[in-house]
């Protein structure tokens, strides 16, 4: 049985209903890992009642429209305030918790200083960092508050408080920042409701599912498509700390056996990793039979991976339909297509030099066995869905790579405070087609095949080199699988110079990779390199593990780091760059 969310005005208001029609079910578990005895659970109405008790406290101190910034770790405080939130009429703006790392500091203080929320909680620990952050960036006007529980008591509701529609802001959601800054996404309940009901529709998901995994809920993946989709249908979730998957990947698939989970995801990277540091004996009595869904998106999706993880975890009876390629960004929700567990996800092998071509690059089979393979991440079928010509607005015919845009009811009205990107993004128009606008730019590059959708990168990382489109994450896998110093670590392929780009690779290597092999790996790097692109990169960084930097979702942060190698910001292990393409000065050798 699906869910209907049609009639119902806002997302605080379907919440209650499941709360009602399922009181005793367990809403939330969550989960410490295989090395803990307890974990902590909480059933639909008592998670009501204390979204309600902070509901009504957060409306008698905030006006409607203000944002609240949630910057607490996966717990139950966070979804008790993200509801609290979503009954209130106030913005939920989820950000990471600072602390833990010089990005995740960076981003909040960048969100804040974007949406300037009218209250800020965050942990007892993370207090005085949070302060310090928005009061460096003059946000002394702004409270910071340390999380609390939830009143014990009914608080009363503020008398006149306007009623919350589909119509109302209900969550900034910033984007991942891959390209840039991140941008705050405004999310109406509307948009936030039928994006939740397109998805569960999509693949048949409700109340008899069972939800869970680790993705931080402060990304749109782990939001929308894991805690508001599992609230919406009145299913149980379990919820993981990222951290804890990062130290023991095992633990994920051990929650699934454990908790009968069927719905779960993560991006391409926790799918490799899984099959890589995962062994035989980590997983001995696990069962994943319960598994329907292993969603895999919110960055390119490599082949292989998909392959390797399906193949190797069919001991445990892991479903090969269950691994459900998708495709989705912060603008639209978060889902615009993946695939049904009753499908196969279509692979296509297709020629390398017309997907590289710069003038009217396509998908065009390659002969038997050959060819570069490339996923389908499913049909959007709850979107109007185009492939544009980034440059000329034209629609392209089916199997041509362009721009994928979108118009549907999940899509974001704009980005927070910046009214000319939003007209740019949000408001485009087709060339010679007068169909009203309306259109977002998504910034991917895609293609339909048999009215499949294929993802072949992102435009703005695109490299052009003699005439070709190169896609960064090719050249990374190319470069990992050239020597064993850099298999599992991170890689970012950017483009310098202009109008001919130069490919730089910054790519880290092992610790405890000798200082005297690394000359080797990067002759191994560039001559694997120059056989499968057909023209050398000639220059490749090494760098310690910890340095290539990621977003909240794991996506490469290309982008920042082509300006970290020009502004000299890296401690490089070793390089070999071409005279003119400027090495980082300091620590670099010869």
């Amino acid at each position: 049985m699906t869910i209907d969310l049609t009639g119902y005005q806002s997302l605080g208001e379907a919440f209650a209903a499941r709360a009602a029609e399922f009181p005793d079910r367990t809403a939330l578990t969550f989960y410490r890992g295989s090395t803990s005895p307890d974990h902590e659970t909480v059933d639909y109405r008592e998670l009501a009642r204390r979204a309600q008790a902070r509901a009504a406290e957060l409306a008698g101190r905030l006006a409607p429209g203000e944002r609240v910034l949630i910057a607490l770790p996966t717990g139950p405080e966070f979804v008790e305030i993200y509801v609290a939130c979503l009954l209130a009429g106030l913005i939920a703006v989820p950000s990471p918790l600072p602390g833990q790392s010089s990005s995740a500091d960076e981003r909040v203080a960048a969100i804040a200083a974007d949406c300037s929320p009218g209250l800020t909680i965050t942990t007892d620990a993370a207090l005085a960092k949070v302060t310090e952050l928005q009061r460096e960036r003059g946000l002394t006007g702004s409270s910071v508050e340390a999380v609390r529980p939830a009143p014990p008591e009914p608080v009363p509701w503020p008398a006149g408080r306007r009623p919350v529609g589909r119509d109302t802001d209900a969550v900034l959601q910033y984007s991942s920042g891959s390209t840039g800054s991140p941008n705050g996404v405004i999310l109406t309940h509307g948009a936030v409701l039928s994006n939740v009901e397109a998805l569960c529709t999509h693949l048949d998901l409700g109340p008899r599912d069972r939800f869970g995994g680790w993705l931080p809920l402060h990304h749109d993946m782990g939001l929308f498509s894991q805690l508001t989709a599992a609230l919406m249908c009145g299913a149980p979730l379990v919820l993981m700390q990222p951290t804890t998957f990062v130290r023991r990947p095992a633990d994920w698939l051990r929650m699934l056996d454990r908790f009968e989970v069927t719905c779960t995801g993560g991006p391409n990277f926790a799918y490799d990793l899984c099959t890589r540091a995962i062994t035989d004996e980590m997983t001995d009595g696990l069962d994943l039979s319960a598994v329907r869904y292993c969603l895999n998106g919110a960055e390119p999706i490599h082949v292989p991976t998909v392959e390797a993880f399906t193949e190797r975890f069919a001991r445990i009876r892991l479903d090969p339909r269950a691994h459900s390629p998708g495709y989705g960004l912060a603008e639209s929700t978060a889902y615009v297509a993946c695939v049904p567990d009753d499908v196969r996800p279509t692979v296509l092998r297709v020629d390398a030099r017309r997907l590289e071509t710069a003038e009217r690059p396509a998908l065009v089979p390659a002969p038997r066995g050959a060819g570069r393979p490339v996923i389908g991440v499913g049909r959007p079928e709850f979107f109007d869905a185009r492939i544009v010509d980034p440059y000329t607005r034209e629609r392209l015919p089916e199997g041509r790579v362009g721009e994928i845009w979108l118009r549907g009811d999940s899509i974001g009205r704009g980005y927070w405070g910046k009214p000319e990107l939003s007209a740019r993004v949000f408001d485009a128009e087709i060339a010679g087609v007068e169909d009203g606008g309306g259109w977002l730019r998504t910034g991917d590059l895609g293609a339909f095949a048999d009215g499949e959708i294929f993802v072949t990168g992102r435009l703005k990382e695109m490299l052009i080199v003699h005439g070709r489109n190169l896609f960064p994450q090719d050249v990374e896998h190319e470069a990992r699988t050239a020597h064993q110093a850099l298999g599992g670590q991170l890689g970012a392929a950017f483009g310098v110079g202009a109008p001919d780009e130069r490919v730089v690779l910054v790519h880290e290597v092992r610790p405890g990779t000798p200082a005297t092999e690394l000359p080797s790996v990067v002759s191994a790097v560039t001559q694997r390199l120059n056989r499968s692109f057909g023209f050398p990169v000639r220059n490749v960084v090494l760098v310690r593990r910890g340095t290539v930097r990621r977003t909240t979702s794991g996506k490469i942060k290309r982008t920042a780091m082509r300006d970290r190698f020009l502004a000299g910001e890296m401690a490089v292990l070793h390089a070999q760059l071409e005279p003119d393409v400027r090495p980082a000065p300091s620590g670099a050798e010869p």
